[in-house]
């Protein structure tokens, strides 16, 4: 089943037309009531007047209302009728017996007040208006009625003039919100235009023009991403053109060294041989740690964070650790106390694994290395301190560039403290390299957010 399209224009357009519709509707209700209230006022005014002569009309003797009744009617109510109106009168006495007139005219008694009372009814399924007055000195109640066709058509004549140019202005404002609409969307269409018309590598940003104040702060943001994208995607050619170059060294070495063997004696094959599993090793060191730059930017299930324990993941990597010291005759001390954080497991052992891994390989034999893990208030400190030579102050904050090695010590590839700072971002923390305690040496100091507050 094929979805429909989710359209702004047509949304726009319905709430827009829902609206005008609501405003049609109670503006044709209030004309109605507006254009019923003097129609009523004005007939019964004109059947008040009727009932008022027609009591003036009768003699002064309530035993002669009977046969003067008919002369009454005649005069009076024979000129009201018409092919849509007839008027039908009564007289009853206080106790509500006929005098004359209708006998089954429906009836109600007036208020005590004497006012003139007016109510509808219905007189052989015809509605009809009903006026009554009560005469203090006739001792009776008069009753006039009259069918409401009249009424009725005077209200749509005028309900009729007055909804026409409502609705003509509902026409009009139909085709102005549908034109309106269009122009007020025309700038996202120019936005798509000019996103269709671009190549895949054209990042440059997109043109504001007079776009509205909405639509400029989609193009800001939009521009903000496509910024953004381009200096991760001129890093990531940065980066792959470093490790092709960083590949190429060993790799062409390696390739010599294989296409001299055959020439060589079995001294220098020997020699070649150290030298290639050398390069090996680089390569092997290189790709790993090109792998593990990769995921720790990535997103998936492997970067997925949970609650762990560092002095727990140190202690589980530790014999690792302990076996390259003791070959190198380097005294590894452990200070650990319970430290929580919310992470990645194999990120927060990646980042250890590197920040000794290059204590270790720079500290001379019988060197000392201590790493340490504590909760600190609302961060997690880590640290690794070492004896080596140190990092001058004005290359520590080269070393987290991609690549980026030092003259002295022993090769790498660069990468191991590029990798460090990456995780710890990922985490929400910071890194800092420091001057160890001793004469020399250096303290790579992590802080983490921790998972509870003491």
């Amino acid at each position: 089943m094929i979805k429909a399209a989710n359209s702004l224009r047509q949304k726009l357009l319905r709430w827009l037309l829902v609206a005008l519709a609501a405003l049609v509707a109670v503006g044709i209700l209030t004309d109605y009531f507006m254009a019923l209230e003097p129609a009523r006022e004005v007939y019964d005014q004109h059947l008040l007047k009727l009932a008022y002569n027609m009591e003036r009309s009768l003699p002064n003797e309530p035993e002669k209302w009977h046969d003067a009744y008919p002369q009454i009617e005649h005069n009076l109510l024979r000129s009201e009728q018409d092919d849509y109106d007839s008027a039908k009168a009564a007289i009853f006495d206080v106790q509500g017996q006929l005098i004359a007139g209708v006998a089954d005219l429906p009836i109600q008694v007036p208020t005590a007040d004497n006012k003139p009372y007016f109510y509808e009814a219905e007189y052989q399924g015809v509605p009809i208006r009903v006026v009554a007055i009560k005469s203090p000195t006739l001792n009776a109640v008069l009753y006039l009625a009259e069918t409401t066709y009249k009424r009725n058509r005077l209200v749509q004549k005028t309900l009729i003039h007055m909804i026409v140019p409502e609705l003509i202005f509902a026409i009009f404002s139909i085709v102005v919100l549908w034109v309106g609409v269009g122009r007020g969307l025309q700038p996202l269409a120019q936005v798509r235009a000019q996103i269709n018309d671009r190549s895949e590598t054209d990042l440059s940003p997109i043109d504001e023009g007079q776009a509205p104040v909405e639509i400029r702060e989609i193009i800001v943001a939009l521009n903000s991403l496509l910024a953004r994208l381009d200096h991760s995607l001129k890093l990531q050619n940065q980066f792959l053109a470093n490790a092709a170059h960083q590949l190429r060294t060993p790799l062409a070495g390696l390739q010599m060294q294989l296409e001299l063997a055959s020439e060589q004696t079995p001294e220098e094959r020997a020699q070649s041989h150290d030298r290639m599993l050398v390069s090996t090793r680089r390569i092997v060191r290189l790709a790993n740690q090109l792998l593990a730059l990769a995921r720790a930017e990535g997103e998936g299930e492997v970067n997925k964070f949970i609650t762990l324990d560092i002095s727990t993941a140190i202690e589980d990597m530790a014999a690792e650790w302990l076996s390259r010291a003791y070959a190198k005759g380097i005294d590894l001390g452990l200070d650990l106390q319970p430290a929580k954080v919310n992470g990645s497991l194999w990120q927060i052992q990646e980042m250890l694994a590197n920040l000794v891994d290059n204590a270790l390989r720079y500290t001379p034999s019988h060197g000392n290395i201590t790493i340490r893990c504590t909760q600190q208030h609302q961060d997690v400190l880590v640290e690794v301190e070492d004896n080596g030579p140190g990092i001058p102050q004005e290359q520590r904050e080269n070393v987290f560039n991609r690549f980026y090695r030092l003259d002295e010590g022993p090769e790498g590839c660069g990468l191991g403290l590029a990798i460090v700072r990456e995780i710890v971002r990922h985490h929400g923390g910071y890194i800092t390299l420091e001057p160890a305690s001793q004469a020399q040496g250096l303290i790579a100091r992590i802080k983490l957010p921790s998972m509870t507050v003491e």
